[in-house]
């Protein structure tokens, strides 16, 4: 098959790793797979199989010959669908429509949606989420994840534990202000930690005005994000129910890191009891929950249930998953014609 995924950009963010991720295991199992995107690309995309085409879609050569064309977030939807000769596809890893950041376009957001692709999700939550919105045909392919640099490090001195919270402070569905909220509330109570945050923006006033931070790394190079792991002692993930699939959630996981997510029906997914849990959007509860996680105990049992998790998610058993809606699809276009 030829398949050509519509990116926007290459920007350094979870949702272009999983396309790539996603393009390179297509790609492994025999297929000619392109990413074309409009704007040049950024160096930390390391594609092997997979090709790049820098290209307007309406220009791409790419585009034109795919068999199947997988648009990668609503705006792309469109002209995904525009002359398309075979099957159209939707890559969800979430649903812009539920954000308050684009309340304002809401109503393109829906009408994307209601575009006649076949709709691929991430996690069994969001596709549920997709159907009860009527968007067509749903089916749910799993998160593509590489988990081999991903492993716990050697026992730490957790006297004094890192915490890992990692994320944009300005995305409120990231829930890092509630993290913030909560590790205040930690260490007024006596809890002590190092906190490292790591962003691909600078760091806004309020966390700067926290006093709480004693690392920020901006735009970490992906490369480096394993050993920002194995060197943490807790990670928490605050993201609130909008959020799609946090990919750090898994790369904490499968390092063995004792994780504390917040309650939602897709953390509960990804994590199942590997975690522990707080209230969503409630600080204190997030406050209460933190000295849980700095014993030994809550350790030794992420080092064996995080990596177990995370173990249930991989590139490749996604990449079968497409194949066979793939080729259904084709073959449902194929009996038409006919």
């Amino acid at each position: 098959m030829r398949i050509a995924y519509l990116l926007e950009s290459t920007e350094l963010c979870g949702g272009v790793k999983v396309v790539g991720q996603q393009a390179e295991a297509l790609a492994r199992r025999g297929h000619s797979v392109a990413i074309v995107s409009p704007r040049p690309a950024e160096g930390w995309l390391d594609l092997g199989r997979a090709r790049l085409e820098l290209s307007s879609f309406s220009e791409s050569r790419e585009l034109s010959s795919a068999d199947v064309r997988i648009a990668t977030f609503w705006t792309t939807a469109e002209p995904a669908v525009r002359n398309a000769r075979g099957p159209v596809f939707h890559l969800c890893q979430g649903y812009e429509g539920d954000l308050d950041f684009y309340a304002h376009v809401r109503s393109q957001i829906e009408a994307a949606y209601s575009l006649p692709t076949h709709k691929l999700a991430i996690s069994e939550t969001l596709a549920e989420k997709l159907r009860r919105k009527g968007f067509g045909s749903v089916s749910f392919v799993g998160q593509a994840f590489d988990a081999s640099p991903f492993y716990p490090g050697a026992i730490r001195n957790r006297e004094h534990p890192t915490v890992l919270l990692v994320g944009q402070y300005e995305g409120i569905v990231k829930g890092i202000d509630v993290a913030l909220e909560g590790l205040r509330l930690w260490r007024s109570r006596g809890g002590q930690f190092r906190l490292r945050r790591i962003a691909t923006e600078p760091p806004s006033s309020a966390e700067t005005d926290s006093g709480l931070i004693d690392e920020y790394h901006r735009s970490l190079d992906p490369s480096r994000m394993p050993f920002a792991y194995r060197n943490a002692d807790i990670f928490i993930g605050p993201s609130r129910p909008e959020e799609g699939f946090g990919l750090p959630v898994l790369e904490a996981l499968a390092s063995g890191i004792p994780t504390l997510l917040s309650d939602t029906p897709t953390h509960r997914e990804i994590a199942g009891d590997a975690a522990l849990y707080f209230a969503d959007g409630d600080p204190e509860a997030l406050a209460d929950a933190l000295p849980k996680l700095a014993g030994e105990s809550a350790l030794a049992r992420a080092r064996v249930a995080g990596p177990r998790a995370a173990s249930h998610f991989d590139s490749a058993s996604v990449a079968q998953k497409l194949e066979e809606v793939f080729s259904r699809s084709l073959a449902d276009a194929q009996a038409i014609r006919s």
